[in-house]
């Protein structure tokens, strides 16, 4: 990876080692949570130092310019740090498929961009479910951050069609043109339709029309390892680089090894710089870890030291529990005529929500979203696709191949996955990353509940296929354990220190002028993609932040929620 960077700016690495300098907010992370803090806060003249262990990443590094491209995207674009192997990656043991991105942008230069929100029932799961199997309620309602999703969309660009009747209105949340369903979202929408199941165009962090210098989509199908049109809704081009313009002290290659705290208030942080091996440290007033589900508990725990023996913010014993990772399945679907799967972005045409809420005479609780993804390339139809369904070598493969590529309609499905406190995230220090520091480690089983969600699931999937007269359908069924995709609940948000790590305003309990601001601090995951959410929950703290700035630098008692709301 390059020392690559937009609007002439080169990143430094800190080259100040002294213990004077001092921020007014310390962001530690650069993905959706960390760039959606910096664009708000640098707006409003705060100084702003932010952290990010990876490098920028030129759009001629991505996997689009390789000859393999279908094998590439999986090979050293992996969502795994653990094929990757980067010197900017830590490894993970234990739960092997962890979905960790270590660059400038974070995870969104690995992502499809689908941009559904939560329901205003996913805040209200603890009384829903009556606390069954560690769910509690969100200490926030959806009204509360629906103004916040708005912000975060608006910033962002976000393509998709106003109206669904599923959800409240949402006005204030500009849409471009959806993108474009293609042959396939088409023939899916149709079998919905037989059925009389609601679906609608889904939302999409993929322009269609130009914006703040991006390039509208093309349609050139290669998403999910970085846009080089700048399209897709990846934080170095959406966010990041209007912080910069703002006075954004961006440390690429820094590499964070402790979050220090004095007097029961966070100071700073540590960090090597990985090109130099030199330590560094950067004061602040407030400190923002947006590391991701897996990498802020595992920065948490490191942080063990006086008067925090178990790690930062840890004195309940909560940090790195109730990890979420949404069920999955996957569903390859065949036709007779043509479908042309591949052509077109890889963001979901669209997306059927008809069995998402409760309905325990299925059999379980929580519910699922059905949503239409595109088809990959030429190897990847060769390969197998998602279901292991491999062309045969010799005579058959060109039959096999003629029948399959363009004629194939995948669909996967998601559950709300339960909140357990035994699937975790603790520290490995048998393994170690290319700086010394250990290893996360990932404890994750699947629930009976979880089990019978996916299964319902490819059942309905099964039976939209059936309806179009599919001559060939596999699946997965429920992948066990699940993609860790999304990374979710270690640092929880919550309504008292003894069922949470942070309170509503993203504000640790313990620490009160440390934030965790990304997808560690949501209570429940509902069945959607959760990026939309982490960057309202986001902007949302960073508005408090915003109001209440000296207040929380003089706080040195638990938060008690008493301070100006974030609007």
């Amino acid at each position: 990876m390059s020392g690559w960077n937009t609007n002439g700016h080169t990143g430094r690495n800190g080259t100040n080692g002294t213990r004077g300098e001092e921020a007014d907010v310390l962001i530690i992370g650069s993905g959706m949570s960390g760039s959606a803090m910096a664009n708000r806060l640098c707006a409003a003249g705060f100084k702003v130092t932010m952290l990010e262990q990876g490098d920028w990443i030129h759009p001629t590094e991505y996997a689009h310019h390789h000859q393999e491209f279908d094998i590439e995207r999986n090979r050293g674009w992996s969502y795994d740090p653990n094929v990757r192997q980067g010197p900017e990656d830590y490894p993970v043991t234990g739960f092997t498929t962890p979905y960790l991105m270590n660059a400038v942008g974070g995870s969104t230069l690995r992502y499809a961009a689908h941009w559904p929100r939560l329901k205003p029932i996913d805040f209200r799961k603890g009384t829903e479910l009556g606390n069954m199997a560690g769910n509690i309620d969100w200490p926030i309602s959806y009204e509360e951050l629906a103004p916040y999703y708005d912000i975060n969309d608006a910033e962002v660009g976000i393509s998709g069609v106003h109206g669904d009747p599923s959800y409240p209105d949402r006005p204030g949340a500009p849409r471009q043109q959806p993108v474009p369903p293609g042959k396939l979202g088409m023939k899916f929408a149709s079998g919905l339709d037989k059925l009389g199941w609601h679906w609608w165009p889904s939302d999409n962090g993929i322009l269609t029309e130009a914006k703040d210098g991006r390039l509208p989509c093309n349609n050139c199908g290669n998403c999910l390892c970085g846009c080089p049109r700048g399209s897709l809704a990846g934080m170095d081009v959406a966010l990041l680089p209007k912080a910069l313009a703002n006075g954004l002290d961006l440390r690429i290659n820094a590499r964070v090894s402790r979050v220090e705290a004095k007097g029961g208030k966070a100071t700073g942080a540590e960090y090597i710089d990985r090109i130099t091996g030199e330590s560094h440290f950067v004061g602040a007033k407030i400190v923002v870890v947006a590391a991701s589900g897996i990498g802020t508990p595992r920065l948490l725990l490191m942080s063990e030291q006086k008067g925090h023996p178990d790690g930062l913010a840890n004195a309940n014993g909560l940090v790195g529990t109730h990890l979420m990772h949404h069920s999955f399945a996957f569903v390859d679907c065949w036709f007779d005529d043509p479908i042309e799967g591949f052509k077109g972005a890889f963001g979901a045409p669209l997306a059927c929500q008809e069995f998402y809420h409760t309905d325990t005479s299925r059999g379980f609780v929580n519910g699922l979203m059905m949503q239409v993804g595109r088809s990959f390339g030429s190897a990847y139809t060769a390969m197998g696709t998602h279901t292991a369904a491999v062309a045969p070598w010799g005579q058959d493969h060109r039959a096999f191949f003629d029948s399959h590529f363009a004629h194939h309609l995948l669909v996967f499905m998601f559950g709300e996955d339960l909140p357990i406190r035994e699937n975790r995230v603790t520290l490995d220090r048998s393994v170690t990353d290319s700086s010394g520091l250990p290893a996360a480690h990932v404890e994750f089983n699947v629930s009976e509940n979880d089990r019978r969600l996916c299964d319902f699931g490819v059942e309905r999937i099964t039976e939209v296929a059936d309806a179009l007269g599919a001559r060939e359908t596999n699946h997965t069924g429920v992948l066990s354990p699940p993609p860790g995709w999304h990374l979710m609940g270690t640092a929880r948000m919550g309504n008292t220190p003894e069922d949470s790590t942070v309170n509503r305003y993203n504000q640790a309990w313990e620490v009160p002028n440390l934030f965790i601001a990304d997808g560690a601090a949501m209570t429940t995951g509902g069945a959607v993609n959760p990026t939309s959410t982490i960057g309202a929950m986001s902007t949302r703290a960073a508005e408090y932040i915003k109001q209440n700035f000296a207040e929380i630098v003089a706080q040195s008692t638990t938060p008690s929620n008493a301070l100006a709301p974030a609007l």
